[in-house]
């Protein structure tokens, strides 16, 4: 991801972000990495629907992973962590920005 992507990359961004669901994996990974199985009981959502969004949000360059043993670690990408802005969680893409309010933690069964 380039310091100050073009208008296609923002786009794409932009795309993967435009879904509720996303956007929920987006806020849970930004309080810490977590495997697919730990967002699939976060978020109360079936794996194949957790593993999709995960790949979709992979392709946009927002989130990144890597393999602990058995388990595959995803997280928000290194270069998209120095675009967060310190005081509130956001993401500034240049072309645009976008805010996250911090939420408490869902609620875990």
């Amino acid at each position: 991801m380039n310091p100050r992507p073009d208008a296609g990359e923002c786009a794409k961004i932009l795309k993967s972000l435009a879904d509720e669901s996303r956007l929920k994996i987006v806020r849970l990974l930004l309080d810490g990495e977590k495997s697919v199985s730990e967002v699939v009981r976060s978020l109360r959502m079936a794996q194949p629907q957790v593993s999709h969004h995960l790949s979709i949000l992979r392709g946009s360059g927002l989130v990144d992973t890597r393999r602990e043993g058995k388990k595959i670690i995803n997280f928000i990408d290194s270069e998209v962590k120095y675009i967060l802005e310190k005081k509130e969680i956001g993401l500034d893409l240049g072309c645009c920005s976008i805010q996250f309010e911090k939420t408490p933690n869902p609620p875990t069964s």
